[in-house]
């Protein structure tokens, strides 16, 4: 019988991490009597553990890659070997395609971690990409692995633990397999050859490196299902003396207060064991992330406390891996507030939730913020009610009490009443608001350069000479034009039309964000901090929570002035999510997306509308400066 058919064993992550586990022989024996219910019942533990549904491809390589997998088991004598497939990181950042789990000579527990591959033709780019045969760029698999080695190493509760690894591609010949190998013989990279029936038991062993391997025993399979993975203290340590050490998370004004209430509410919630929540609220150029990223890097610096970094913002958790890359292992403390949080170390974990405003909205007693309160001790939840972007998201200071009440918990808001963006003018913030959602009123502001631009092609020249002069400056649009697949070059898909005083039509260009990055561009997580970033456009998904020295901002006609008021033109948009949306409920979306956009620049802002009647109201409140 098989793990996962046991009721009595469980994991405790509530759910398991992986779609099952048991010996080989007898997933072999799955595989042979009913491989469709099997694979079947797979995707629906998938989906229960949070990883989400499982598309046909997804599907059908489990359908290929695991028999292929059993093969080379039975062929290495490992058939009564525990086995786990699709074992998930804590958070769900990684998947292991397959696990194997052995004990080795000296009486250790050994993981094997197996990387499955169906591709037959492949370029090397580097020792980190590959180009496959359909042109998609992708991680290298051995590198994928050495990533997976690194994170058993950080997380490991058990310094008995040793782990290895391994690429099976069993589509390939021998010249792919030694082409991806590149020598490295750390991580062995199999083909077809290693299922050929003429290949000695002993001999795959010895290039799996498990030679004089058993089945593991009873305790180790025990020790297995119930492991619960918390980041190590040398892994810890080093990433508080990273983020403590670097100046771009230097705190100022009401910032550090905040830092000193927050550390006070989480120390007593340790020590007496009693819940609690803080919210934490303030507007652009506040801080939030700031804070978040220094309480971070205190609490990484405590022995007794197990900290998570959260944000709905793919963006921002990306530039937080990247402030922490140099740490092994650090990357799983950076996760998606969809994560699935183990309910042990609980009573250690203290989670911070930036970007709030973006949880999906949900009665007290479920959803995610009650899911994360429910398996913490301390939550710190960073918000701006006014940044929500989705008809989903919306999360208030109000509703987080009520989460935190009906848990129970402690709950103390802490409001940010500082502006460290937009040069520290209250003065532009204040305007940006009256703007957008109170009466507009003419711009007479000396603390912060702003100013209209005529056309997108002065604004693209304003940009490039700050960039030449140095400083980190962006362009950001509304979601109105389509945004086409990564390509080099990549295609211009912003493309405007325009009228100048003499009826002479002019037109100009340029290229979204990169899906994906290119020789040219940064992949769009990077495009606000990334080499090069300056040629493409962004948009709110790649803008929100970051900034930079000037920013340009194009409105689409999306968003538009008619007499008194803002109209929304959602026909206009190219976002999936609010497209189809109707006026109303598209409204105070818009008006949030381009109030994010318009604080982006530390130091000064150009606007620009596409729609005339929208440019000239515009022109009228703002100085004409726009080189």
């Amino acid at each position: 019988m098989s793990m996962i058919d046991r009721p009595e064993r469980g994991n405790r992550n509530g759910v398991d991490s992986f779609v099952w586990a048991g010996r080989v022989v007898e997933l072999k024996r799955h595989l042979a009597d009913a491989p469709d219910e099997f694979v079947a019942r797979c995707t629906r533990r998938y989906a229960a553990a949070g990883y989400g549904d499982v598309g046909f491809s997804e599907a059908q390589s489990w359908r290929n890659s695991w028999p292929a997998l059993v093969e080379l088991c039975e062929r290495a004598g490992l058939a009564d070997w525990t086995i786990y497939l699709e074992y998930g990181t804590p958070g769900g950042s990684s998947r292991f395609d397959a696990l194997l789990l052995s004990s080795a000579p000296d009486g250790r527990s050994v993981l094997t971690i197996v990387e499955l591959k169906q591709w037959t033709d492949t370029t090397v780019l580097s020792d980190l990409r590959v180009l496959r045969s359909d042109g998609v760029e992708a991680v290298h698999p051995v590198n994928q692995v050495k990533a997976y080695l690194a994170f058993i190493e950080n997380w490991s509760p058990s310094a008995d633990l040793r782990c290895r690894g391994v690429v099976l591609l069993h589509n390939a010949e021998a010249k792919e397999t030694a082409s991806l190998s590149g020598g490295q013989t750390e991580i062995p990279v199999l083909g077809k050859a290693a299922l050929q029936a003429d290949v000695p038991e002993e001999a795959l062993r010895k290039r799996l490196g498990l030679s004089g391997h058993r089945p593991p025993h009873e305790r180790q399979v025990s020790a297995m299902t119930d492991i619960v993975w918390r980041p190590g203290r040398k892994m810890l340590d080093s990433l508080s003396s990273v983020l403590e050490k670097n100046s771009a998370f230097i705190l100022i004004g009401d910032q550090q207060e905040a830092l000193l209430k927050i550390n006070a509410a989480i120390d007593r919630a340790l020590r007496s064991g009693q819940k609690a929540v803080i919210a934490v609220g303030g507007g652009p150029g506040s801080g939030k992330t700031v804070i978040a990223t220094r309480v971070l890097a205190h609490l990484a610096g405590r022995a007794d406390v197990s900290p998570l970094y959260l944000s709905a913002s793919g963006t921002l958790r990306k530039q937080m891996q990247q402030a922490a890359a140099g740490v092994e292992g650090a990357r799983d403390l950076f996760r998606g507030t969809d994560t699935a949080l183990s309910p042990g170390g609980a009573s250690r974990r203290v989670v911070l939730l930036d970007e709030g405003q973006r949880l999906i909205w949900r009665p007290p007693g479920s959803g995610p913020l009650n899911h994360i309160i429910g398996r913490s001790q301390a939550v710190v939840v960073f918000l701006d009610e006014r940044q929500v972007i989705r008809p989903k998201e919306g999360v208030t200071v109000e509703e987080i009490g009520d989460h935190a009440r009906h848990q129970r918990a402690e709950f103390e808001m802490i409001s940010l009443s500082g502006c460290f963006r937009c040069g520290g003018s209250r003065a532009y913030g204040g305007w940006i608001n009256d703007l957008l959602y109170e009466t507009p009123s003419p711009w007479i502001g000396a603390d912060y350069d702003l100013g209209a631009s005529r056309d997108p092609r002065q604004l693209q020249s304003w940009i490039d000479s700050h960039v030449d002069r140095g400083s980190p400056s962006r362009i950001a649009a509304g979601f109105c034009w389509p945004w086409g697949e990564a390509r080099d070059p990549l295609p211009e898909d912003v493309a405007i039309e325009w009228d100048d005083d003499a009826g002479v039509r002019h037109g100009w260009s340029a290229p979204w964000n990169a899906r994906r990055a290119t020789a040219e561009a940064p992949v769009s997580q990077f495009w606000a901090t990334g080499r090069n970033g300056h040629r493409q456009i962004g948009c709110v998904y790649t803008a929100q929570g970051l900034e930079y020295d000037y920013g340009g901002v194009i409105m689409g006609g999306d968003l538009v002035r008619r007499g008194d008021r803002w109209e929304a033109r959602p026909g206009k948009s190219h976002d999936k999510d609010l497209m189809h949306l109707d006026r109303d409920r598209y409204l105070p979306l818009a008006l949030n997306i381009y109030r994010i956009l318009l604080t982006r620049g530390m130091k000064g802002t150009r606007i620009y509308s596409t729609d005339p009647e929208t440019q000239t109201f515009l022109a009228d409140l703002i100085p004409a400066n726009g080189g």
